[in-house]
């Protein structure tokens, strides 16, 4: 990925990373898609980070940050991803993100698997 490429991107991630509980920066969002441990996807108006994830009984696409233009990201970056989480021998994708991605998503096939709750300590 090119500087000029992340320039553009990084604010789309960047507002994305004020809702996803502080664990990470935009410079470790960075460092992971550098270091080939997620992966950005990108539109003129939009950005999704993803990672792959290993479990005992299944590989899944985890959307982890989505930025920017709504449209984009539900109909442009997301069938992108699904169609290389095929590839990549993954059987769900799954989503994290406010409740508002249940609505966006619902008439794509997605809906809700469970509910997670945080507090800070």
């Amino acid at each position: 990925m090119s500087a000029a490429a992340w320039a553009r991107c990084a604010p789309f991630i960047e507002a994305a990373l004020a809702h996803a509980g502080g664990g990470h920066s935009l410079d470790d969002i960075e460092a992971l898609v550098a270091a080939g441990e997620a992966r950005l996807w990108v539109s003129q108006a939009a950005a999704m980070v993803t990672l792959v994830e290993d479990e005992p009984r299944q590989r899944r696409l985890l959307i982890w940050l989505a930025g920017g233009d709504l449209d984009e990201l539900v109909n442009d970056l997301r069938p992108r991803a699904e169609a290389w989480e095929r590839e990549q021998g993954c059987r769900r994708v799954i989503v994290a993100g406010r409740p508002g991605w249940e609505r966006a998503l619902a008439r794509h096939g997605y809906a809700p698997l469970a509910r997670l709750i945080g507090k800070d300590l």
